[in-house]
């Protein structure tokens, strides 16, 4: 009997979230749609009700880069160098310093010193253009799959932990935020995009 009622409880307390998540994405995208220039709009509840999304993705943000950079940390690498690794690494050819510095958002003279930092820890190796002999190409080295993938195990560890202490409204409520800065600026751009998510993910499955 004890377990039925924890078991509706549980229930409950799912369906809770699940309609308090649906309000939060709601709310925010809601804000986004109103007349933003009328007088006392920044004194309503829609106001706050955003940058309640707002707030919870930016926690989500920090906590999850706070993760990334300590086990980068852990590794023997500075954040910057593990962050210009991921974008050498992931690259689909050799990048140039200057993309470096344009994917880091720094200062080109910054990407060369991560750069030279890290063909010195033997983690890229670094080569003159062909074409203009004043540019210069970096490439990751097999080390440096096995750095990356060292990080990335520990790192999905801690991540995992993590998003497990959150709850549905929340982790709703960051995916909404997510989705508008890569250009979800209605709730139907947002949903279609998880429907897409989910699609593919189906189509990968049964392939």
């Amino acid at each position: 009997m004890a377990k039925t009622k924890t078991n509706t409880k549980g229930a409950k307390r799912a369906k809770d979230d699940s309609e308090s998540s649906q309000e939060l994405v709601g709310a925010f995208y809601s804000w986004l749609a109103s007349a933003q220039d009328q007088p006392d709009m920044l004194h309503s509840r829609g106001f706050e009700e955003y940058f309640h999304g707002v707030a919870e993705a930016r926690y989500v943000i920090r906590k999850v880069f706070r993760i990334v950079d300590d086990q980068a940390k852990q590794a023997g690498l500075e954040p910057l160098e593990h962050q210009a690794l991921i974008q050498i690494f992931g690259a689909p050819k050799p990048l140039r310093v200057i993309e470096i510095a344009e994917r880091l958002d720094i200062p080109p003279a910054f990407a060369s010193r991560l750069a030279i930092g890290l063909e010195e820890k033997g983690l890229v190796t670094r080569s003159r253009s062909d074409q203009d002999k004043r540019s210069t190409h970096v490439e990751a080295t097999d080390a440096a799959r096995d750095v990356l993938a060292g990080i990335d195990q520990v790192v999905g560890m801690h991540v995992d932990y993590f998003q497990r202490q959150l709850s549905e409204a929340e982790r709703a409520s960051a995916l909404g935020i997510f989705a508008f800065y890569v250009g979800a600026s209605r709730i139907e751009d947002f949903e279609q995009l998880i429907d897409q998510v989910k699609a593919s993910a189906a189509d990968r499955s049964s392939a």
